[in-house]
């Protein structure tokens, strides 16, 4: 483990015991066994590593449901899933959801508050898919409803697992919220979100390209040590990425195993949106 995630996940036990106010580099450092100096190699503040711990965290989590959405299976097992793999992410990463459900995080900074803004807009996108897939003789307007019903569901559910200390039966969880949605879907009668009222206008400020973002997020990767099939697969795809028009079966090929290794799964959540072009001849 590298000395940047240790930090990482010694401030994330201590965000989720004394809060992020309440917690000082100071507290990070002594429980990480570093000096301050070595803090600041990796962040230059407590903000910064507040926008990593976010990012590690949020960018597993949209790249999983992407991968939900976009499986071989029924529209129906998607839902259940998507349940399913929210819950479980919450009992796996219990300290992170913790601190995410009791701190106000974007009181910090404003910057935060857009990157959570974006990276929900971006599981929003998933689920209208698969709503649209689920219940395609619903209008859009019907479709947005519906996501913010489902959001509320998880969001208690969610509180539920992390906040009552007893054993939960996740499975049933997923179960009971399908039923819940499908009940939704197909008997209400009135609606009242518009997609005007769930989608917020939000610039990319590098306006960086699909292509350009790969580039650089395999760059960032590249500062870290990975298994030898992950830098191997790095290389090939650094390659591919400089060609005119990159080839769509090589980016198949390396995306399962990006999918399979937590901190390449935001690459593998922007090569599956990246646009597709027709290969060079």
């Amino acid at each position: 483990m590298s000395k940047k995630q240790q930090i990482v996940e010694s401030a994330i036990q201590l965000f989720a015991q004394n809060g992020i106010e309440a917690t000082s580099i100071q507290h990070i450092t002594k429980v990480t066994g570093i000096s301050k100096g070595a803090f600041y190699l990796s962040f230059s503040s407590k903000e910064e590593l507040i926008m990593e711990i976010i990012d590690t965290f949020m960018k597993q989590f949209v790249a999983d449901i992407d991968r939900v959405v976009n499986s071989d299976v029924t529209a129906t097992t998607k839902l259940y899933q998507y349940f399913l793999e929210h819950l479980q992410l919450l009992e796996t990463h219990a300290d992170f959801a913790k601190m995410y459900a009791q701190e106000q995080m974007y009181s910090l900074n404003e910057e935060i508050l857009e990157k959570l803004m974006v990276y929900d807009m971006l599981i929003d996108e998933s689920l209208i898919k698969l709503f649209e897939e689920l219940y395609p003789k619903e209008t859009k307007s019907q479709h947005y409803d519906l996501l913010v019903s489902v959001k509320g569901f998880v969001r208690i559910y969610s509180q539920l697992v992390l906040f009552h200390p007893y054993p939960h039966d996740t499975q049933q969880i997923a179960e009971a919220l399908v039923e819940k949605t499908t009940i939704l879907a197909l008997h209400t009668k009135k609606w009242y979100v518009t997609e005007e009222m769930v989608r917020i206008p939000l610039l990319n400020k590098t306006g960086e390209t699909g292509i350009e973002s790969i580039q650089a997020t395999i760059l960032d990767l590249k500062t870290e040590q990975h298994p030898p099939l992950i830098e191997e697969s790095l290389e090939v795809l650094e390659e591919e990425m400089a060609r005119s028009t990159p080839r769509q079966a090589v980016i198949k090929g390396l995306y399962s195993n990006f999918m399979e290794y937590s901190p390449t799964k935001w690459l593998s959540y922007l090569l599956n949106t990246m646009e597709p072009k027709k290969d060079a001849e």
